[in-house]
């Protein structure tokens, strides 16, 4: 694409032509999900990056941030898309790294059973339920219990829309977690 063309194409996305968005996403679309896949995220991931790359990219036409490129637009909106993606592997990576400890695990048991879990046999149990749990459930759980987040915290730090889906999805992992046990309880553990 010659510059004068990615000019063209600026100016449309800030007049709001929304053909050339199309055009832009489809384009681009398949090339961004090829080159994003050496990041080991999986493609629902990806594809909401790229989504997001895009509407970055449009933020940043409309609101002035781009008059002219130096590059092409494909390396603007990828160079976008490589920034959203250690931006995730970053917190990824912090997240999974964060320790569990037998005391933690231990206030996980109390908090299912409303009791203090004083028998190994049941502390196991627990271990191995968490860990049967999905990443998102693992990940709310050990902010809230292990870390000590408050419910804001967590939707901050996860990107959750609002208080209302955290305190909803943190009520759904601990059920699934009490009925996990639960089950392996009744079926002899």
């Amino acid at each position: 694409m010659d510059r004068d063309h990615v000019q063209q194409l600026i100016k449309r996305l800030k007049n709001g032509d929304s053909a050339v968005l199309e055009t832009i996403y489809t384009k681009y679309r398949k090339p961004f999900l090829s080159f994003a896949s050496r990041y080991n995220l999986d493609k629902e991931e990806l594809l909401d990056i790229y989504q997001d790359s895009i509407l970055a990219l449009v933020d940043n036409v409309r609101n002035g941030k781009i008059e002219t490129l130096d590059s092409t637009l494909k390396t603007y909106l990828f160079s976008i898309g490589k920034f959203m993606i250690f931006k995730k592997l970053k917190h990824l990576e912090v997240v999974n790294e964060l320790p569990l400890d037998t005391n933690r695990l231990e206030h996980y048991a109390n908090e299912i059973d409303n009791q203090r879990v004083y028998e190994q046999e049941e502390l196991e149990l627990f271990k191995k339920c968490f860990g049967q749990l999905g990443k998102q459930c693992q990940e709310l759980l050990n902010l809230f219990y292990y870390r000590g987040y408050t419910l804001e915290e967590i939707q901050e730090t996860l990107d959750y829309d609002n208080y209302n889906v955290v305190k909803s999805q943190k009520s759904r992992c601990l059920k699934h977690l009490k009925e996990l046990i639960k089950s392996k309880k009744q079926n002899g553990f």
